[in-house]
Parts: structure tokens; sequence; C-alpha cells
């Protein structure tokens, strides 16, 4: 009896070894030297897909030369416009443009040649924005449809801006990041724990990627918490009488 009375401190040190170690589990970037340069990759250009929503506004020097390119509809400016099916948008005076797999450079670089071609105007300042831009965040500590601001955000970002998505229940070794390109869905796995992830392919992420935060091991009810903690609160109670009744013997 004695022996079984002096094995519960040392459960109560395995546990705080178990605990230690699930602190452990949760932290980013373990394998990030301090004081050491590393190859920073620019933000690739977005891809633009059918379905996408494109702000295209055109402007000069000469207001009343631009005005013809931007929509109006009952007086108010309407300069959104939806890609197709066929990857087409249908824009002021040059008419159907195919704008699927082209970035938003070559977009608005072609609107301006078109423009400056047909003699409209000497020079044209077009601005061209992805207006649908959102990545889908779901994990154990909540889901969320993330919209985004800019033409560019990566996934630790969008973690950081998702109000939600990691616990301390899930698997950070192992994030899968979903991405439907030309009707071709695909996953990839990102270790937010490793250096790597700034290499992978959906570090950056395009829109509508969906970022999925993998639950670790099993995950206990709200309940099933409380009953482990009252169980964790009585070992300890347990290990203090056993020890008094340990020393009171000796």
């Amino acid at each position: 009896m004695k022996h079984l009375f002096n094995s519960f401190p040392a459960c109560l040190v395995l546990l705080a070894m178990v605990s230690c170690t699930t602190a452990k589990q949760m932290s980013y970037l373990m394998d990030m030297a301090y004081n050491t340069d590393y190859q920073v990759k620019p933000a690739p250009e977005l891809i633009i897909q059918p379905d996408d929503c494109l702000g295209i506004t055109v402007t000069s020097s000469t207001p009343e030369l631009a005005a013809p390119f931007n929509l109006f509809t009952d007086g108010k400016a309407n300069l959104k416009y939806v890609v197709d099916k066929k990857g087409n948008i249908e824009f002021p005076v040059l008419g159907t443009i195919n704008v699927w797999g082209a970035t938003l450079t070559q977009i608005r670089n072609g609107i301006a040649d078109g423009i400056r071609a047909n003699g409209f105007i000497k020079d044209p300042i077009v601005n061209v924005t992805l207006e649908n831009f959102s990545v889908t965040v779901i994990g154990s500590a909540g889901n969320a449809v993330v919209p985004v601001k800019g033409n560019s955000i990566n996934i630790l970002q969008i973690l950081a801006t998702s109000g939600g998505g990691i616990s301390n229940r899930s698997d950070i070794s192992d994030v899968m990041v979903i991405r439907t390109e030309n009707g071709i869905r695909r996953s990839y796995s990102v270790d937010l724990k490793s250096k790597d992830l700034f290499d992978s392919p959906v570090f950056y992420l395009k829109q509508n990627d969906v970022v999925y935060i993998k639950p670790k091991g099993v995950s206990l009810s709200a309940s099933g918490q409380t009953t482990m903690s009252f169980v964790t609160a009585g070992l300890s109670l347990l290990s203090i009488i056993v020890n008094a009744l340990i020393w009171s013997n000796r």
C-alpha cells in the first residue's frame, strides 16, 4: 500500500509533463533561428477566375474623356464587373474582354492599352481591384468567412484576423488549405511549427481558399472537460492526503 501511495505524486508529475508538452506543441515556427537571414519570396499576383468581381475605374487629366469608361446606374457609379462563366467582362466602349487567367496588372495594362490604341485618351489611369476576395477558416475554435482588403494576404495574417480557428486542441503541424483553380480542387498541408511554411505554395492565400484547422487527437466535450478538471483536482487533493499519511507513519 505504501508503494501505491508513493505513486500518486509521480502521477501528478506526469500530468504536469503532459501539460508542458501540449504547450510546446502549440509553438509556432520552432525551427526559425534568431539573427538569421532568410530569402523572402514576393507575394504572387492573384489570378482571375469566373465569378470573381472586379472593381475597375478609369481616370484622366481630362475627366470628361474618362466618363464613358465608368458605368453609372441611375446617376450612381457602378464600377463592378462580374466575370462570367467564359471568363469575360463587358467593359464600356471596349466591349467584351476576356480576363480568365489574367492578373490584375495584366487587366489594368490591357484596358489602358486599348484606350490609348483607339485614341480615346492619351493618359488613361486604370485601377483594378478584386472586390470579392475572401478566405474561409474552419476549425475547432470557430468558423469564419474573412473578407480581405487589398490584393494579398498570407496564412498567418488570416489566422490572426479570423477571430477563431485555433485552440489548444488544434493540430498546427498539419493545417489543410483547400484551393480550387480551373475546376480542380486540391488540398495542401502546412506546418505552422516550421519555417518551411513560408515556401509553401499556399502561404499566400488566394480568393475562395479554405483553411481547415484539424483537431488534435480526441477533443472532450464541455462536460468532459469539466469532469477532467474535477478528476485532476481530486488527484491533487488525494496526493496531499496520501503524502500526509506517509509522513505521519514514518
